[in-house]
């Protein structure tokens, strides 16, 4: 199995260090209201295409690996969640993402200057 990549144009590419933390977590939410009418029937509102989140979690990162995160995220190209990114995962499929929890985006340190990394990534609908 490969380790997961980010990747965007212009941007140098940032491979981690190891693999995501186990269990992977890749919730889909249907964009669907789900109702029973006064008979009994169910019926179903159909909105649009299903969201697909994808968590990113990997544990003891180094401070060079973590600071080279920040980087590609903070990059112009990538700016965050403002532009769209290519998640290369373990199985080497490719993913266009966005950022979707840089609102208080934190990498708590943990013993021996190693860092925990939690992303929560949107696949982009197209």
């Amino acid at each position: 199995m490969a380790l997961p990549q980010f990747t965007k144009s212009g941007v140098t590419a940032y491979t981690f260090a190891k693999s995501r933390s186990l269990p992977l977590s890749e919730p889909i939410s249907p964009a669907q209201t789900v109702g029973i009418a006064g008979g009994g029937q169910v019926k179903v509102a159909d909105y649009g295409d299903a969201e697909q989140l994808r968590q990113v979690e990997v544990n003891n990162v180094s401070k060079t690996s973590r600071d080279n995160l920040l980087a590609f995220l903070q990059h112009a190209n990538v700016n965050y969640s403002q532009n769209s990114f290519t998640f290369v995962d373990e199985n080497s499929v490719s993913h266009v993402v966005r950022l979707w929890n840089a609102q208080g985006l934190d990498f708590p340190q943990k013993k021996g200057d190693l860092y925990e990394i939690k992303l929560t990534l949107r696949d982009e609908i197209t």
